[in-house]
């Protein structure tokens, strides 16, 4: 395999992603038990509450962030470094001031939280974690469409481990909800200067600096503002039930709720490790001109991560109740394995949509982005408020189920319109037979075999890093895995494995 083919850069980058990936999972499955029972089911249910709001936060972004990636990776294509400079001054400007508004936002909201008591100071410390995260944006929009992973997911790993342990010290110490969030917002302090440091070295024609160019700003703001319909719709779909999960049930309750959802989360994060580089490669192919490599992209890329993402889901059902019984308790176990279940197939679904949104970002269909996440955003809050008030949780999470059911709809719409793909029902019909025999066989072999086995944690991890090779010998074994697909990802590991070699022997020699 050439190491300039798009093959191999995209595998390299792919590897950076998992880094980045297991790296914060390791953590997240040490630190959270403890951080969940040191804080109490509600304490933790406000902090995640907040933490909520954080991410509504991101609506105020309007789509700019998704603009400014696109049209660096564009330009990148067109090797137009003038017009990059240009957007990356210009983006210093609008995120300065979308940082502003958010943390004024924040005080806003804050002045006016006092009936909930620690609400008001979180909120606003919330507030100040936005600005500080918001104002370095172009520079992560610079290594992310340059490509740039090694660095992007480094600094990922530094964040995600300076915040774990800061976030658990205080635990340990008694500390409050208020000194973790502070601690929060020192850690995204130090990342921000390190994301200001590297992306003026990747561009260094870029310095750091206000700039405001009318034409890129222009450029921006014309693809943003379909791009913030799609976002706020997804801030709906992905939030809403837990903003009002709360009010409804207590924020007990949406501990029981979150915490299986933490689990399940981890299938479109990983689908989202192997198809990171699909948005800024479309781009680039674009730019291009290259449809033919767009289509083969498409198509390569989707069976790995529907292959993938089967894996980790009948996974996580099959092992649902172990997983909360040893990694949280028995009581979790008793309330949220149903919760867990419902959310891992919601989860598969968004694993496909998060890829495939992001091929459609790449080529600029905004319009049918946003007017399907409006309608998913729509259905979810028609049914939460149908639902949660009689089933509870269970009726939350059957309401989030069915609200993503028409990403199967974007998939067919996608392949009629926008490509000029063939053979697609023959192909879907082939796809799904191959998916429902691996899911069925390794599922009875985890339940039957593998599971009478598990008695703690460590085993339990164990198990399931078996699950996935079993899932994917039986793909292979039944002959569903492309060669292709088999080849490269051979060639890919040897020719990692001979640079790795290279590199110690150039250290041995030193």
């Amino acid at each position: 395999m050439e190491q300039s083919s798009l093959t191999f850069q995209t595998f390299k980058n792919i590897s950076y992603n998992i880094a980045g990936y297991v790296w914060p999972m390791i953590f997240t499955l040490f630190v959270t038990p403890v951080i969940v029972h040191g804080l109490g089911v509600k304490g933790y249910g406000i902090y995640i509450f907040v933490y909520t709001v954080i991410g509504l936060f991101g609506i105020l972004d309007f789509g700019v962030g998704i603009s400014l990636t696109r049209n660096l990776a564009f330009y990148t294509g067109k090797k137009d470094r003038e017009s990059i400079i240009k957007l990356v001054f210009s983006g210093n400007s609008l995120f300065l001031i979308i940082a502003t508004i958010g943390l004024i936002c924040a005080g806003l909201i804050a002045s006016f939280s006092h009936s909930y008591g620690q609400y008001s100071s979180l909120i606003l410390i919330a507030g100040a974690i936005f600005f500080v995260n918001t104002i370095d944006t172009t520079y992560s929009a610079v290594m992310y469409s340059l490509q740039r992973f090694d660095i992007s997911n480094g600094l990922s790993i530094v964040s995600i481990t300076l915040s774990s342990l800061s976030t658990l010290a205080i635990v340990l110490a008694k500390g409050s909800l208020e000194e973790i969030f502070l601690a929060q917002l020192a850690v995204s302090i130090i990342i921000t200067l390190a994301t200001f440091y590297y992306g003026k070295k990747i561009l260094p024609e870029a310095p750091i600096k206000i700039g405001w160019d009318k034409g890129e700003i222009k450029k921006c703001l014309s693809f943003s503002a379909v791009v913030s319909i799609n976002n706020i719709a997804n801030s709906a779909l992905l939030y809403l039930d837990r903003l009002i999960i709360p009010f409804f049930a207590g924020p007990s309750n949406l501990t029981y709720y979150s915490m299986p959802g933490n689990v399940t989360t981890r299938i479109p994060s990983f689908a989202n490790v192997l198809s990171t580089t699909i948005f800024p490669t479309t781009s680039q192919l674009e730019g291009g001109g290259d449809s033919a490599r767009l289509e083969a992209l498409y198509v390569r890329s989707f069976r790995l991560i529907t292959m993938i993402s089967a894996a980790v889901t009948v996974t996580a059902i099959a092992f649902g109740y172990k997983v909360l019984l040893f990694w949280l308790s028995a009581d979790f176990a008793a309330r949220s394995t149903n919760i867990l279940i419902i959310l891992a197939f919601t989860n598969f679904l968004l694993a496909l949509l998060g890829p495939l949104s992001n091929f459609l970002f790449g080529l600029g269909k905004l319009k049918f982005i946003a007017i399907m996440s409006t309608f998913m955003a729509v259905l979810n809050a028609t049914l939460l408020i149908i639902l949660l008030p009689r089933y509870g949780i269970t009726g939350a999470a059957w309401a989030y189920l069915i609200s993503v059911l028409p990403v199967l709809y974007m998939f067919y719409y996608t392949e009629k319109n926008y490509l000029t793909l063939t053979g697609r029902k023959k192909y879907y019909a082939k796809k799904l037979l191959a998916t429902l025999i691996s899911s069925a066989l390794v599922w009875l072999i985890d339940i039957y075999l593998i599971s009478p086995f598990v008695t703690n944690l460590t085993k339990l991890l164990c198990a399931g890093i078996i699950s996935l090779v079993i899932y994917i010998i039986i793909y292979k074994l039944f002959g569903f895995l492309e060669e292709e697909d088999w080849r490269d990802a051979k060639n890919f590991f040897i020719a990692v494995m001979q640079r790795l070699k290279i590199k110690s022997i150039k250290l041995c020699q030193k």
